[in-house]
């Protein structure tokens, strides 16, 4: 069902990075193919038809307008070590937004606002054995192009807050390099 979307894969330092042009959800991808990936795999969508957030809310965003990717990770043992490396995404997220000149916040449980707007959400889900985490996937959707968000008056993009328009491949790059500073040599197996 997905290959006729893929797109390209390669390795950026040690992500592991698939690209699909359309898919229902990054999160769901992972699910379906956790067996064959590799830990810290990266999967980035252009377009999601059935993007999520928390409690089955739906995650809107136009065609390669946004960052819409999900990062698998099975190197994370308790909820110990999840929760630390969450803070340490958000942290890494903060400084993403502070390259373009944007102060943002945290507001539980998952959403990174600017300005009291959203601008990014994280979803995170986890498969165990017993207390053992099996793996994580935190899915991040992160606003940059889209200036309509239909129904949504507390959403905004990188585009709103800058005046500007950005080159959505160069940004993802510049994330791929912020989430790159997360990944602890000990965390690769």
């Amino acid at each position: 069902m997905y290959s006729k979307f893929f797109s390209r894969s390669w390795k950026l330092r040690v992500l592991s990075l698939i690209t699909l042009e359309v898919i229902d959800s990054t999160n769901q991808y992972v699910k379906l193919h956790a067996h064959t990936l590799a830990n810290f795999s990266l999967i980035r969508a252009r377009y999601q038809t059935d993007g999520r957030g928390q409690f089955l809310r739906k995650w809107h965003a136009n065609n390669n307008e946004n960052i819409l990717c999900s990062l698998f990770i099975t190197t994370l043992d308790d909820d110990s070590a999840l929760k630390s490396f969450e803070r340490k995404i958000l942290n890494q997220l903060f400084s993403f937004f502070k390259y373009y000149g944007v102060d943002a916040k945290a507001k539980a449980p998952n959403d990174i606002l600017i300005d009291g707007k959203k601008i990014s959400g994280m979803l995170i889900e986890t498969k165990r054995t017993g207390t053992k985490l099996e793996y994580v996937i935190i899915g991040l959707g992160i606003n940059i192009n889209q200036v309509h968000f239909n129904d949504l008056p507390n959403a905004t993009s990188l585009a709103l807050i800058t005046k500007k328009h950005y080159d959505i491949d160069d940004v993802f790059l510049k994330f791929q390099d912020f989430l790159s500073v997360l990944i602890d040599e000990k965390m690769i197996k």
